[in-house]
């Protein structure tokens, strides 16, 4: 059933429902009242009766009336010759005085109460005449059928006015349902329409001015945004695979030739002992190679499909000085200084920020190596308004300026070079996915090469991993 609809049957059935129920109590007030009103002018008729009353039974008891008197008697007491009831009077001494349309009982009591005489019912009030009645006693009756006729009238009335309100509330329950539902109609056209044409970007309006409309707008357009976003990170993810396979395939192909030569040659006959551990020798530095090369790939592959969602708060400075002391442990020969505030807190991906520490520092100890043979690296962290900046720098030979713009590119690197050429790649993605910047420059006091690197404190969501070279 749709909205309109049942908006418009329960408004057909409930306005009608309030309309009776109103009526009922107004007819029950309304009934109560009329009856009130009735006998207090019955009460009233009664009092204005007694003195005429009194006089008749008083001259009936001295001497009998001739019939001219009681008609004269008759009318000066008019109690009821217009059929809305009568009077009764019955003296000490003489004959009863009827006037008008009374019972045929004469009940005990003053009232008001109710009497049944000859299938219809009465309501009379009454008094004694003279001293301890010894003038007579006097009845007003009136029958029931008068009031009963009026509350019939209002009944019907009720009824006519229910019928009409059902009628009613259906036609306003309709008109007042379209207009209701009409920023929902609205809503769903346009739900409509991106359904027909789906695409990044299509959103619903949230400005129809109806609170919970906007809400489930909202609400909708955080789905979809969830949807395309997923429907984003899946098609990374498959351009991922496909990279991760194009380039495994490309670059593990030479050290796997090599390796199959080498294994050809370790089981000759006429190899030497020597030439045997040369040829080992080899293989282990292409197993090397190829552990390295698949070691990159696979944080690439990860750094591309970062969750916003991961992102933490991370001490940058801890995590600048774990890494100094992890790389003195890996380069020996190397000599490593760190200068860092005492603290600096970024939002971000702390295994990432470790990839930039690590990959940067082992680009310097491999190649910042100086004239005398050994890497000096200088570590500095210092933080800014914006954010914080990293500098490494080393005194070797420098990058040229024609290769500073290529230095990140995937698989870049100088001849000779024992790396993988994926290092300063991953350092890239990960300070493009944090938000920051990176750029190499010349020191301006010798040889050598600085890269810089400057992050803000909390990244925009949302970051396009595809922004990592600036």
């Amino acid at each position: 059933m749709r909205l309109t609809t049942r908006f418009s049957v329960i408004t057909a059935v409930l306005v009608p429902v309030l309309v009776l129920l109103a009526g009922l109590l107004v007819l029950r007030l309304a009934s109560h009242d009329l009856k009130a009103e009735r006998d207090r002018q019955l009460a009233v008729r009664l009092q204005g009766l007694v003195p005429t009353a009194t006089t008749y039974a008083q001259k009936s008891r001295r001497t009998p009336m001739s019939p001219p008197e009681r008609a004269q008697q008759r009318v000066s007491g008019a109690a009821g010759d217009d059929g809305s009831g009568g009077v009764s009077l019955v003296p000490r001494v003489g004959e009863p005085l009827l006037v008008g349309s009374v019972p045929g009982v004469r009940p005990e009591g003053a009232g008001p109460a109710t009497i049944v005489s000859g299938g219809r019912r009465w309501r009379f009030v009454a008094t004694d005449l003279g001293a301890r009645g010894n003038v007579g006693r006097l009845w007003v009756f009136e029958p029931e059928s008068r009031v009963s006729a009026r509350i019939t009238l209002l009944r019907r009335r009720l009824i006519a006015i229910t019928l009409a309100a059902a009628g009613a509330g259906a036609l306003a329950g309709f008109g007042l349902a379209r207009f209701a539902v009409r920023p929902l109609t609205v809503l769903r056209g346009q739900a409509a329409a991106i359904g027909r044409s789906p695409g990044a970007g299509r959103r619903l309006a949230t400005a129809s001015g109806t609170v919970e409309v906007d809400e489930l707008a909202r609400l909708v357009n955080d789905l979809l945004e969830r949807g395309d976003d997923a429907v984003r990170r899946t098609g990374a993810a498959l351009e991922t695979a496909r990279a991760f396979a194009a380039n495994a395939a490309h670059e593990l192909r030479t050290p796997l030739t090599s390796m199959g030569t080498n294994l050809g040659l370790v089981n000759h006959p006429g190899i030497s002992a020597a030439d045997r551990a040369e040829v080992v020798a080899d293989l282990a530095a292409e197993h090397a190679r190829m552990d390295r090369l698949i070691t990159m790939l696979r944080q690439l592959a990860r750094g591309e499909l970062l969750d916003p969602r991961s992102l933490a708060a991370v001490d940058l400075p801890d995590l600048v000085e774990a890494s100094v002391e992890d790389a003195r442990r890996r380069h020996h020969g190397a000599s490593i200084t760190v200068d860092v505030p005492d603290a600096g807190t970024v939002r971000g991906w702390p295994e990432g920020l470790r990839m930039i520490l690590d990959n940067l520092i082992d680009n310097a100890a491999v190649h910042g190596v100086g004239a005398d043979g050994r890497a000096a690296i200088e570590v500095t962290l210092t933080e800014s308004p914006e954010g914080l900046a990293l500098r490494v720098r080393d005194h070797g030979p420098g990058v040229p300026e024609p290769a500073r713009r290529t230095v990140f590119d995937r698989f870049r690197r100088r001849p000779g070079s024992p790396g993988s050429g994926l290092g300063l790649t991953l350092v890239a993605q990960q300070v493009g996915l944090h938000g920051g910047t990176i750029a190499v420059t010349a020191p301006p006091d010798g040889p050598g090469a600085v890269f810089d690197v400057r992050l803000p404190r909390s990244p925009e969501p949302g970051g396009d991993p595809a922004s990592w070279l600036r």
